[in-house]
Formats: C-alpha cells, structure tokens, sequence
C-alpha cells in the first residue's frame, strides 16, 4: 500500500470503501465523501440496497478490500467486528463507526452490549478516532475506532474540566437526541405521532455510551470518571443537546478561569468552538462542529456545560472524515465545509 506521502506529492485520490451504506449514518459519510476532493469511492455495500445504482457505483453485499485503500464500517456493533479483521489482514485502514472496537475492556462490551466481543485481540490496537485527544496517534493507526454522539458531546464538553482537576469525579449527563440517532429502526417508539410534540427519557443510567463516556474521561483525567448518563429522544430529527454537571474541585474556581481553561484545550482544533452564549442546535446542524458553552453555578459549586453536536456529521460520519483526513495527512477540512441536511 502506497504511504501518505505518495497520495500527497502524486495527488493520487484515495480508494475508499464504504460498507453500510444503507442507513442515516451511512448515507450522510457517503454524501461527504462524494464531496471530498482526495476521494475516490470505489466500493459501496449495503445488505437490504444491495443491487441499486448510487452515482456510478452498484452497492454490493460485501466490499472487496482489494479495490480500496481505506474502508468505512457503517455496521450494527457485532457485526463490524466480524468483518474488521479480515480487512486489516488485507492491509487496509478501517475506520469503524460501530462501538466494536471503542472499548479497550473487552469485558465492558461483554456486559454492556450484552454479546461476546467478536475479536478482542484487535481492542489494543485500536485507536479512538477523537481528534481533539487523540491525533497523534490517529495519523499512526490502522483501526480507528469513531466515538459515538452521545459520547462526543459529553467528552468534549467536559475534556478541559477533567484535563485540569476543575470538577470531581462525579459526572451527570442529561442529553437529547434526534430520531435519527435511532437508525432506520420500525419499533413503536420512533413513530411520528409518538415522537412528535413529545419528550422522553430512554436507558437512563444503563445507555451503551456510558463505559464509553468514563473510559475517555478517565483517561484524560488520568484518575477514574464516573459518569450518570440519562438521554432523551426529541421530537426533531438529527443533533444532541447534551447538559453536563458536576461539582467543582474548589468552590472558588471562578467564570474566568474556566473559560481560560476551555478556550486554550480548543485553541488549535477546527471543530470544537467554545461560546460566549447559550448554543442553539441549529447553530450545529449539517455541520462537523461542537458548541460548547461552560457556567459557573457559584452558589452551588458546579459546572455546568451545554454541549452540542449534530449526531449525524460531528457524531458519527463527519468526525470519521476528520480522522480519515488525519490518517492520510490531508487537509483537516477537506470535505466537510459544506453544510448537510438532507433529514
């Protein structure tokens, strides 16, 4: 396989695969990526698409490995893991946007995604696609494990304060989601007249993100992050409103020093904003940012954080082409200046 450093002084596109493409996630990374200008899409799969025609390509069951140079996983968790192997065997590099190789416990997969891990051995070599803590070794890495959107918003939201011992280690996450963060599911809950005018909470304190949530945190944090995580499903389609909480370390850590704190984490990422104001979800929506927005509750001695991605791009596919560009030493925003939409 050619090195980063052929694809940039040959201009040489990049043979991309795209295996899942059948769903919201799927379909939005396959939008970015017919816009990206280093891009060729050279494979495209989807079980229940398999035989449509999307631009010049026919969507097959399986994607060849041989004809890409990287291949995206658009897969339920479980079935990512399956596959994933055999694609690195064949020199690929495999960004997954499952929660297949995000946990390094195999344990923690075992017990919260209530199935046996399909291939533990790969959870060290992966890396977790977070570009704002993790792109060194991104630009490094053969298997890039995406985060989630719940986890982004949360993560991001509370990087700077767990960086730098502002809060204890106690978090609260109340966070909505859009319908599409579902998938393409037919159960009852996700109807429209169940969804519509309507608010409600679903897994509280058992959510999937949550191992996920404590485990980048703790990290960070270098001592262990726990974290109580309740969403919400919102009657719109696409972004996560995370509100985070947690006491402050020193009742006498000021508005001041916290902005401090978050403006100079964020200083150098693209997509990471922290704001002087109350972010609105549409501020996000179609794009590869996050709004942060970080309060002082001086009269109770917490933090308050209101964090916002669109769970689509920022949450899932765009924050995938963030790592891909990374990884292949691109441009950061090569195909994700144009702003989505499409549900």
């Amino acid at each position: 396989m050619e090195s980063v450093l052929d694809y940039l002084t040959m201009k040489k596109k990049i043979r991309a695969g795209l295996a899942g493409a059948n769903g919201y996630v799927g379909t939005e990374l396959l939008s970015l990526l017919s816009m990206h200008p280093n891009v060729e899409i050279s494979e495209i799969s989807g079980a229940s698409s398999a035989g449509r025609k999307i631009g010049n390509k026919i969507v097959k069951n399986e994607i060849d490995p041989a004809q890409c140079d990287a291949i995206f996983a658009c897969l339920p968790h479980g079935e990512a893991g399956k596959i994933v192997p055999n694609w690195l065997k064949a020199g690929k590099v495999v960004f997954d946007l499952s929660a297949d190789f995000r946990l390094k416990n195999h344990k923690n997969y075992d017990d919260w995604y209530h199935a046996k891990h399909p291939a533990p051995g790969l959870l060290k070599k992966a890396v977790y696609g977070m570009p704002e803590t993790n792109s060194e070794k991104i630009k490094r890495a053969d298997l890039i494990a995406c985060p989630g959107c719940y986890t982004t918003a949360t993560i991001l939201g509370m990087l700077p304060a767990v960086k730098k011992g502002l809060v204890k280690s106690n978090i609260f996450v109340s966070a909505v989601s859009g319908t599409s963060g579902a998938g393409k599911k037919t159960d009852l809950s996700y109807l429209f007249c169940e969804v519509n005018e309507n608010l409600s909470a679903y897994s509280p304190l058992v959510h999937r993100h949550t191992p996920e949530m404590e485990q980048e945190l703790s990290i960070a944090g270098g001592k262990k992050v726990s974290v109580s995580f309740v969403p919400h499903l919102g009657p719109f389609n696409r972004g996560i409103y995370a509100t985070i909480t947690a006491d402050l370390t020193d009742k006498k850590i000021t508005q001041d020093a916290v902005n401090k704190a978050y403006l100079k984490e964020f200083s150098h990422d693209e997509f990471t904003v922290v704001r002087d104001e109350i972010p609105h979800l549409k501020d996000v929506r179609g794009t590869n940012y996050c709004h942060i927005y970080p309060l002082v509750d001086a009269r109770g001695g917490r933090l308050v954080v209101i964090s916002v991605v669109d769970n689509l791009v920022k949450g899932a596919a765009g924050q995938a082409v963030e790592c891909f560009n990374l990884r292949f030493g691109l441009n950061k925003r090569a195909g994700l200046n144009l702003k989505l939409g499409w549900i």
